[in-house]
């Protein structure tokens, strides 16, 4: 059988979106039959830009066939196809290939599509998960230069059953309670193209998902000078230290309960007197008076929703990773070192010290390092690593090798099984610094930072009249709860009620902005005893709620090259990696998985992603020409054009045929420059019979 050599049709050109009949004049004057109607367009349309991408020669490269008798690149090509053009089937992949048209795009006899093929391909596309990222990073930078900015973020999905042991049952971030699910971090580029992606524990905190994500990437050379733009997730102190440590340049906003240790020049005192309410009735008004706020106390507006305050370069101290110590001559300095190799040097350190009795006990030696005797301990606990390993590792021979990976090696007694997950660890994890790159920062530092302040009044009119709202909720619960001790027959126990009243403080956030009292009051008509509660607004907790309400705080790389309107921009452009995420979880279903090994699932994520990356493309390709459709919204429209099988009597030979294309089609196909796709003779040229 002949396969249709989709990345080799030329775009002739189309007169008119009138496709002729492909048959021939003598099959014309016979009666002819449809006996099969594939699809089609669509498909053929993903699988051009898969080609176009050059990922079949990819997948040979890195996934070699090993006398398999389909390649496995096709199939993680139909699996990826099936992602973009029809991820909602009920149909599984291997019943849903022999109804379309890529047994003959791809050459692939639908009986050599099976569930085992499928599932040794992905097993297969897992382990070569890192090589297939790298080569995509290669691929945009080939195609469109340096990147102008970097996103990354996290998601999650969730399982139908329990899933594999990377899921975790917790509460989803769409809300959804009790559910097993998994962690995905995405790093993307400004078109956004997934440059990096990886399958976390689903428990597993934003912000070290982030920074696990940080230590992948801080020393490739593919970043350069692009910004990294992160979430509040990446706001908090410590994760901030992290990122100026890196030494890449980033963008992030801090919290708000932080704002105020990194400056006091935002201008929120105009804002006090304000009391909006937030309703669909006032709404329109209270933002019109916040924005008129906002230009009297200075900000500058840059549209309706954006008032950009600069507050220029200002200085924060950190606290870094290690603490400051003495280097006592050992035969490795922890601090030409980095990640835990540092951390074996200073065990050794500190060994040697107890075995010298410079300190009693770790103790006193956590006391004079600045540490905790549990830090130390943690720190100590490293030489329980096999001493050929130790020296390996101090030596480099397993690239990186993070500080939490020491801690598994540590609870695993046998060398060989130590040694596997370091080899594992030293597949994925990036080479030691070069030497003469300073070591991490340690102990407290002053560091320079870009600090910009964003005002948006519809967000400060929603956070302020949904404060409030919460509190009279909370009064309104309270002054119930009184009716109802007032009402009891039983003196209920205090600590029982100030327990019910604290949660539900806890349930709408509000844990600091209430003091509460439990009093014994009598009636003085019937002389009957009840509990009553004394709820008391704490002033200056609230006042701090209320302060920051509408602001955002950027806190950048000092040496960001933008202005503070450009750095506010730049971080509002962060919906792109959502925007990705969006459309991983809606348009091709990353949810909810099914898969129950976490290669599987990994693998999923990634055919997940390249068919992201192929929406992405042809987004792109339509935006540029004015075109305005999403790619979902194309292959919608595309799908109606299908491949159909015409057969006769009298034919010496079926022959296929696909629909008429209409005028929106054509369009499509013409702003894509795919007309090919649709032309008749070289649909009937390039695809054969399907004689299996």
């Amino acid at each position: 059988m002949t396969a249709f050599p989709a990345a080799g049709l030329s775009p002739t050109s189309v007169s008119s979106p009138t496709v002729r009949s492909p048959t021939c004049a003598s099959l014309c004057r016979l009666p002819a039959r449809i006996t099969a109607s594939l699809a089609y367009l669509d498909l053929a349309v993903a699988l051009e830009t898969w080609n176009r991408w050059r990922l079949p020669g990819l997948f040979n490269r890195i996934l070699p066939q090993k006398n398999e008798a389909v390649p496995p690149g096709d199939v993680i090509a139909a699996l990826v196809l099936h992602r973009c053009t029809d991820p909602g089937s009920k149909l599984y992949a291997q019943r849903w290939f022999p109804r379309t048209a890529l047994p003959e795009l791809l050459g692939i006899d639908p009986k050599q599509f099976g569930n085992t093929r499928i599932h040794r391909t992905l097993e297969a596309l897992d382990r070569v998960g890192n090589a297939l990222q790298d080569e995509l990073v290669k691929r945009y930078r080939s195609k469109d230069g340096l990147f102008a900015t970097i996103f990354m973020d996290v998601t999650d999905a969730w399982f139908a059953g329990r899933g594999p042991d990377l899921a975790q049952r917790d509460r989803t971030k769409e809300g959804l309670t009790n559910r097993h699910k998994i962690g995905i971090v995405l790093l993307c580029n400004e078109h956004g193209y997934p440059l990096r992606w990886r399958v976390v524990p689903g428990k597993r905190r934003d912000q070290l998902c982030m920074q696990d994500m940080l230590d992948q990437i801080e020393d490739a050379d593919w970043i350069g000078d692009a910004p990294l733009v992160c979430d509040r997730a990446m706001g908090q102190a410590k994760s901030v230290a992290r990122l100026v440590d890196s030494g890449i340049r980033f963008l992030t906003a801090t919290t708000r309960s932080e704002i105020a240790s990194y400056t006091d020049a935002i201008p929120d005192e105009p804002f006090r007197g304000l009391n909006p309410v937030g309703s669909e009735a006032t709404l329109e008004d209270e933002m019109t008076v916040a924005a008129r706020t906002a230009e009297e106390a200075g900000l500058q507006k840059v549209d309706d929703q954006l008032y950009v305050y600069d507050l220029g370069v200002c200085e924060r101290t950190f606290s870094f990773e290690r603490p400051q110590h003495q280097f006592s001559g050992a035969a490795w300095d922890p601090d030409a070192l980095e990640g835990g190799a540092s951390f074996i040097a200073l065990a050794r350190i500190f060994a040697d010290r107890l075995s010298k009795h410079e300190y009693r006990n770790k103790s006193e030696l956590a006391e004079k390092e600045g540490m905790t005797r549990a830090r130390v301990t943690q720190i100590m606990n490293t030489l329980k690593i096999a001493p050929l390993l130790q020296e390996q590792i101090l030596a480099g021979e397993f690239g990186y090798v993070p500080e939490r990976l020491l801690r598994q090696c540590v609870q695993i007694d046998r060398e060989a099984e130590q040694r596997t997950l370091l080899e594992a660890n030293a597949r994925i994890m990036r080479p030691v610094r070069a030497a003469g790159k300073p070591p991490r920062r340690v102990g407290r530092q002053v560091v320079p930072l870009r600090l910009v302040a964003y005002f948006n009044p519809r967000m400060f009119v929603e956070q302020r009249g949904g404060l409030d709202r919460r509190r009279q909720r909370v009064e309104s619960y309270v002054a119930e709860l009184n009716e109802r001790l007032c009402r009891s027959v039983h003196l209920r126990d205090k600590h029982n009620i100030r327990v019910e009243v604290h949660n539900e403080i806890a349930r709408w956030k509000l844990g600091s902005a209430f003091d509460v009292q439990v009093n014994t009051t009598k009636d003085k008509a019937t002389g009957k005893q009840y509990r009553h509660v004394r709820l008391m607004l704490n002033a200056e907790a609230w006042l701090r709620r209320l302060r920051y309400a509408g602001f955002v705080l950027l806190v950048g790389h000092p040496e960001l090259p933008y202005s503070a309107v450009e750095i506010a921009r730049l971080y509002r452009q962060k919906d792109t990696v959502e925007k990705d995420f969006q459309t991983i979880k809606s348009v091709v279903k990353l949810r909810p998985l099914y898969h129950h090994t976490d290669a599987k699932v990994r693998a999923h994520v990634s055919l997940c992603m390249l068919a992201l990356l192929l929406d992405r493309s042809i987004e792109r390709r339509l935006k540029r020409s004015g075109l305005a459709h999403s790619a979902a919204a194309s292959f919608e429209q595309l799908r109606d054009c299908r491949l159909n099988l015409i057969t006769s009597d009298h034919a010496i030979e079926p022959t296929y045929a696909a629909t008429e294309v209409t005028q929106d089609q054509f369009a499509i196909l013409q702003t894509l420059r795919m007309k090919g796709l649709a032309d008749p003779e070289e649909i009937a040229e390039g695809i054969k019979f399907r004689r299996n």
